[in-house]
Formats: structure tokens, C-alpha cells, sequence
């Protein structure tokens, strides 16, 4: 498949996932009859197409007008994220994490290379059975992790500018932020060792080990780590969205039917060690940034140092906030949303050649659900579909399938989804833009 350069955004490619309803019943999507409902529960609503409802129809578009009919919809109560701000964001791109054996092999060797090490301080400070010396090593070997936090956090920043300045692609990006937290994993695991060691000798202990291990558990991810599971060839090929600003990023994927997302706003760390928080102060401030979510799930939060892991779960979706106890705001969040159960933007929707195409719109990197069907019977359409940005060739990014839909990432700014069957004359087409990010 071709490469499609471009200013903002690399649009999208090959296959996508089908909606699923684990978690909760199936939502209703502004398509056809009904209109995203933005509140929990989820209610369609009829639309003024729909015609049980006593308000003008919109008229067809033709090919000459190219117009598209966009539906407002109630987002008040979307789930909100954790945002690169719009003035801040350098770049932003789409790209297709597929087996490559070169990443693969450099990324498992560099796990391998962090747990031999760990075997090695363990026998360094197990070597003898003097208990004081052994304290010594335990200190020593733990200062030399808290020595690789420090390196961890300038190698993501180099990552981030590297991206900014177009020096590595996506994936490259992708993968190093991989590499960084299968090392901070691997650094935990020593963390532990030293801290169960220490815990043997009698009246002595690792005063920083849960700071620390709260420290390396923020260089992890969980869309960095399904890009890796297809790149060594565990998991299918999946694409994944990357927007960056000068110290922070967002990645977000679509997984067997479910959203992920990761964020990392640095501006917001305040990098005060001595900085304290309760776990109640965490859990409020998670509150009034997730209050769609928080309110329908069970919340609980660990505290540590600088660092508190507050975790939010509901029947439909889950949310990892991590507060900086200094500014006492998120600085990196984690959520599972099953795209069934997604709460989208107003829909955009364009009739040609006897096809209604609609395309339920979110913001940048959200999941978008394209639609397609017989405008008179309603009858799901299965046809190629192609997204494209501006003068550049669309690209291919599947198939509606039996049921006449496909998910896929939203791009940044105005974009063109174009279905197209295997006759010239089967094809429809709509012209829209990603929505503002409910960003808190």
C-alpha cells in the first residue's frame, strides 16, 4: 500500500474492527433513525429523518451539491481525557503497527539485557553473609535505579522531540516509548527484589522503594504495548493514532472492539519530591476531571511520594488516572472504552446513488463509526472504504462488512470518507472534520 504524506495527519490503512457489547448493552448511533444521546444512559433519540417524527426531512445530496448534513447530539456527558492542548500540538499521525522482525528482536533484547541485570545485582548482594555489607550493596544497587528513572524520563523527552521534529515515524516513536516501559517493568521487578532483600535484614529497610516503583510504573501504557504484541507477532496488525507536543503525547488504538487510549502531559509534573497528597485529595481531583465515568464506577487510589494511581471501573469502560501530588493534576491517564458503548459527537451523513453513508464524528484519535445502507429499505451495504485529507489519494482502510459498519481512528481537522462497491455507480461519499476533544 502506498505511503500518504501529509501536513497534519497520515491518514489511515487496511482492516478495522467490528463493534462489540461486552460490558453492556448496545448503544444507539446517530445514523439512520436515531441520534447519539450523550448522556450515561445511552438512550437514542429519533432524528428529524425519521419518520414517525413530524419535522422536515432532509433532503438527498447529490453529487453536484457534495454536502453532508451534520446532527447535533447532547456530548455534554462524553468521557472526558487527558489532552495534548490544541496550541501546544507539534505533530500528529496515524500509522499501522504490523510483524517486523528488526524491532522485535532489539526490543526483546533489551528485556533480556535489564533482567540479567537484575540476576547480577542479586548474587552481587547476596555474595556475602555479612548483613551490614549486604545493606551496603542493597543501597548501592538502589540508587542505581533511582539513577534510571532519571535517564528513563530524558530518554521519553528526547523521544518526544524526536518525533516533533519528524526525526523517527510513528512507529519508531511508538516502539522506543515500548522499549522505555519494558525497562521501567523490568526495573520494578529489581525494585522488588532489593526491597524483599532488605526486608530480611533485621532493622532495615528501602525507604523509597514504593515511590520509586510508582515512578517507573508512569512509563508505562497499555496502546504502546498492543502496537509491540503486533509488531512481534503476537497479537494482529492494529493502527494506532500519535499526536505530540513539546512534553506530552497521546496514543490511542482500536483493540478486538474496545478504545484505548494513553496520555502524558509532562507541563503538568511539578517535580516536587517532596510534594504530598491523600488518597481522598487524588480521588477528588480524578472526580472533576472524569465526572462521566466516576460516577458510574467504583474508584480507589494508591499513594506514593509524588505520584498517586487513582483507578476507576464500571461496567463499560475503566480509567487509569495518575495525579502529581505538587500541582495535584493528571498527568497521564490510561481508559478502555468498548466502542459499542462510546459516546460520539453529532453524526454527519450524506445520501448519493441510493446510499446513506454517516460517519459518527469524536476528536482526534477518538474511534469513528462508519455507516453505510440503502437510503430507501435501510438495508446494511458492505463496500471498500477509503479515508482521505485534503488534494492527497485516499487511502484504504476496509470494509463495512454484513452490517454496513466499520470503526477506525478519527484523523485531525477535515477528512473524506469515500465507500465504494464493486460498480462505479455503487458508491457514496462525505466530506466532515474531527469535533473538539473533551479534554479536562
Amino acid at each position: 500500500m502506498r505511503s500518504l504524506p501529509l501536513l497534519i495527519v497520515l491518514a489511515l490503512s487496511s482492516a478495522l474492527v467490528v463493534p462489540v457489547t461486552s460490558g453492556g448493552g448496545a448503544a444507539g448511533f446517530a445514523d439512520d433513525t436515531t441520534a447519539w444521546n450523550g448522556t450515561d444512559a445511552a438512550v437514542a433519540t429519533p432524528m428529524a429523518d425519521d419518520p414517525n417524527v413530524n419535522e422536515p426531512k432532509h433532503a438527498a445530496i447529490t453529487p453536484q451539491q457534495g454536502a453532508t448534513d451534520t446532527v447535533a447530539a447532547n456530548v455534554s456527558n462524553r468521557t472526558r481525557i487527558l489532552a495534548v492542548p490544541d496550541a501546544a500540538i507539534q505533530r500528529t499521525e496515524i500509522d499501522r503497527a504490523t510483524l517486523s522482525l528488526g524491532p522485535s528482536t532489539r526490543l526483546a533484547g533489551n528485556i533480556s539485557a535489564v533482567r540479567m541485570e537484575t540476576a547480577a545485582v542479586e548474587r552481587y548482594v547476596t555474595a556475602l553473609d555479612d548483613e551490614d555489607e549486604q545493606s551496603r550493596r542493597i543501597i548501592e544497587s538502589f540508587s542505581t535505579v533511582e539513577q534510571e528513572v532519571i535517564t528513563l524520563r530524558g530518554r521519553q523527552q528526547a523521544a518526544i522531540e524526536a518525533f516533533n521534529s519528524g526525526e523517527i515515524t510513528p512507529r519508531e516513536f511508538v516502539i522506543e516509548l515500548a522499549t522505555i516501559a519494558a525497562r521501567a517493568d523490568a526495573l520494578e521487578d529489581r525494585v522488588t527484589m532489593l526491597d524483599n532483600r532488605a526486608k530480611d535484614i533485621e532493622g532495615f529497610s528501602l525507604s523509597r522503594a514504593d515511590q520509586i516503583t510508582f515512578e517507573l510504573r508512569a512509563f508505562g501504557g497499555p496502546v504502546r504495548e498492543r502496537a509491540v504484541d503486533a509488531i512481534q507477532g503476537t497479537e494482529p496488525a492494529t493502527r494506532f493514532f500519535v499526536t505530540t507536543g513539546p512534553e506530552g503525547y497521546e496514543l490511542t488504538t482500536i483493540d478486538n472492539g474496545v478504545y484505548v487510549r494513553e496520555a502524558f502531559r509532562g507541563a503538568v509534573r511539578s517535580g516536587d519530591a517532596s510534594a504530598r497528597i491523600a488518597p481522598t485529595t487524588a480521588i477528588n481531583i480524578t472526580k472533576r476531571g472524569y465526572p462521566a465515568i466516576a460516577s458510574s464506577g467504583s474508584m480507589s487510589a494508591s499513594v506514593s511520594g509524588m505520584t498517586s494511581i487513582v483507578t476507576v471501573s464500571s461496567e463499560n469502560r475503566s480509567l487509569t488516572a495518575l495525579v502529581d501530588s505538587g500541582t495535584e493534576r493528571v498527568f497521564k491517564e490510561y481508559q478502555r472504552i468498548p466502542v459499542a458503548t462510546f459516546r460520539s459527537g453529532p453524526a454527519a451523513r450524506n445520501v448519493l446513488n441510493g446510499l446513506r453513508i454517516t460517519v459518527n464524528r469524536t476528536y482526534p484519535g477518538g474511534p469513528i463509526r462508519i455507516h453505510v445502507v440503502e437510503a430507501e429499505t435501510g438495508n446494511p451495504v458492505n463496500l471498500v472504504v477509503t479515508l482521505s485529507q485534503g488534494s492527497a489519494e485516499g487511502i484504504e482502510i476496509g470494509r463495512t462488512g454484513e452490517d454496513g459498519t466499520l470503526w477506525t481512528l478519527s484523523p485531525r481537522g477535515s477528512y473524506t470518507v469515500t465507500a465504494v462497491g464493486e460498480e462505479t455507480a455503487t458508491a457514496t461519499f462525505i466530506e466532515t472534520n474531527s469535533t473538539e476533544a473533551p479534554a479536562i
